[in-house]
């Protein structure tokens, strides 16, 4: 085919729509996984289309990507794409969860000097306002603390009964205040009374922070060393993605849905006994997840019955769907 011809090849018809329209459908479905890489599609058909940018920052947003999700933003904002307000407010929200508390004041507050905020977004972007301000003013009180008061400090975030609360706190961490903060982090990977969703949290902030700093991490009984670089470098784990990957061979074609289920109940999984791995034996944890799965569809599984290969026991698979089991049972907070 010669260039001439090349170029004159366009996308299908309504291509773009579709795909928006189908990742706008995962989403809602909060499938953000799935709905991520059809906006990507979409945004290289038209990337100063306002759905899909708002759709590529939600994601990013909520799979944990907050860096792209404010360069998007930053995007939209300078090229003046969609409502200027409220691309302003996703900017804000996204500044707060990066904890850029400090950036989200100053920019609000060079609005707030040069225009005149509409009625219908003034009330919003004040309490935005507000809420860096009172971040900033926290985040001072904690660079200041000495060791005796961090763990003082400790022993407050334990007597929190809201654990949205403490993981507000944490998402406060910053870079330059990760050493400062250690004595407070020492205690709370090392404590039992921490939900393990809130050591995940914490550890995986640090682990962004790329700092090469030593911690003990207890969690259901097993205490491990763990290195924040090191991990960073090191996520995500092969054998967690092969356990996705036999899961998706065997129930892609025969039963979608259940394959949803069952990845999400792997992943929360994984997520809330981070670090650890349950083992190394992919066979026996793609059969656990499975079975799991069924149950939770309220489904008959035979968990009773070996692999014929021999590479696991029916003890040991009853035994890794009780572990899989006690993990959902905390996995919603």
């Amino acid at each position: 085919m010669s260039n001439e011809q090349q170029n004159k090849i366009v996308a299908f018809p309504l291509l773009k729509e579709r795909l928006v329209e189908k990742a706008t459908d995962h989403m809602q479905h909060k499938q953000f996984q799935e709905a991520l890489p059809l906006f990507e599609q979409a945004y290289e058909l038209d990337n100063k289309h306002h759905e899909i940018l708002l759709g590529l920052v939600i994601c990013h947003v909520e799979l944990g990507d907050a860096g792209i999700a404010k360069e998007l933003c930053e995007q939209m904002l300078k090229e003046d794409i969609g409502d200027y307000y409220h691309n302003l407010q996703m900017y804000l929200m996204v500044l707060i969860q990066l904890g850029h508390y400090h950036e989200g004041y100053v920019t609000l507050q060079a609005v707030i000097q040069e225009h005149k905020l509409p009625s219908e977004h003034a009330e919003q972007l004040y309490q935005l306002l507000e809420f860096c301000k009172n971040r900033m003013n926290q985040e001072q009180v904690i660079e200041e603390q000495t060791e005796e008061e961090q763990l003082e400090q400790f022993k407050s975030f334990t007597a929190l009964d809201n654990i949205q609360d403490q993981l507000e706190w944490i998402h406060s961490l910053k870079t330059k205040r990760t050493e400062k903060q250690r004595f407070f982090l020492e205690q709370l990977f090392s404590s039992e009374a921490v939900h393990p969703i809130v050591k995940t949290v914490a550890l995986k902030t640090v682990m962004e922070e790329e700092v090469d700093i030593d911690f003990m991490i207890t969690k259901f009984g097993e205490t491990k060393k763990v290195n924040a670089l090191q991990l960073q470098r090191t996520t995500p784990y092969f054998f967690a993605e092969q356990v996705e990957a036999q899961l998706t061979e065997k129930l892609e074609h025969e039963n979608p849905t259940l394959l949803q289920v069952a990845v999400e109940i792997w992943q929360r999984h994984l997520f809330i006994t981070f670090p650890f791995l349950p083992g190394d034996n992919v066979k026996l944890w793609t059969e656990a997840v499975y079975a799991i799965s069924l149950l939770m569809q309220g489904e008959e599984s035979d968990a009773a019955v070996a692999e014929e290969d021999g590479s696991f026991s029916a003890a040991e698979l009853r035994k890794a769907i009780k572990e899989l089991k006690e993990i959902e049972e905390i996995s919603f907070i």
